[in-house]
């Protein structure tokens, strides 16, 4: 009997053991605030952050590396699509009514280098021809068989194709400069409320002797 005793204590002691093991497994649950409870004893549960949770887990929830970051409208884009192509930078900045004038501009001038071109070459070789040696009298361009006039035309063709090669070239610059400051100004918030009110006023003069007439008051609000 008395050995009994200490052997029934032992077999408790055990039990209780056992059982507080037990209930001291974490337990992890999502509570109603978004955050997990761990419950390290039955009796004390910790609510545990989730970011706190998965930073120790190596999976970071942070949306910081998932945002991407606003779109720019370039200028610098805008500049090397119209040097290019012409009109490219326009597309690009949606102002495609202006593709069409671009290349108007350059067809004009490209057709003045061409008339020009053709003329001062005519004259030129003419006028060669008429003080070669030995010349040649019967050399002419457009009916013109004098030298002194065919130098005359060769020159002021020469003149104006120079004029029209520059235009062209100051065309193609243009073209880069105007879808450079479209991109520029893309962003730009253009309001529309822009209004024009006038009224009757009596208008006073600067001099000496006090004077006033009727007129009218314009007022420009935007």
């Amino acid at each position: 009997m008395l050995c009994a005793k200490p052997l029934l204590f032992f077999l408790c002691a055990l039990l209780l053991t056992a059982a507080k093991l037990s209930a001291q497994q974490v337990i992890s649950t999502p509570d109603t605030t978004g955050n997990t409870v761990v419950a390290v004893d039955s009796a004390a549960p910790v609510a545990v952050k989730n970011d706190s949770l998965s930073s120790l887990s190596g999976f970071g929830s942070s949306t910081d590396s998932l945002k991407k970051k606003p779109y720019r409208h370039s200028p610098l884009k805008a500049a090397l699509f119209s040097a290019a192509l012409p009109g490219l930078g326009q597309a690009y900045n949606k102002k495609y009514w202006k593709i069409p004038i671009v290349y108007a501009g350059f067809g004009g001038l490209a057709y003045a280098v061409y008339f020009t071109s053709v003329n001062f070459n005519g004259f030129k070789n003419a006028y060669r021809a008429q003080v070669a040696d030995p010349p040649n009298t019967n050399a002419s361009y457009q009916g013109v068989y004098d030298a002194a006039t065919l130098k005359e035309y060769r020159d002021y063709y020469k003149k104006y194709l120079d004029i029209a090669a520059i235009g062209m070239g100051v065309w193609y610059i243009l073209n880069i400069v105007d879808a450079t400051v479209d991109a520029h100004l893309f962003e730009w918030n253009m309001k529309d409320d822009l209004s024009v009110s006038w009224q009757p006023a009596m208008l006073t003069t600067g001099t000496n002797y006090t004077s006033a007439s009727a007129g009218v008051k314009i007022s420009i609000h935007f």
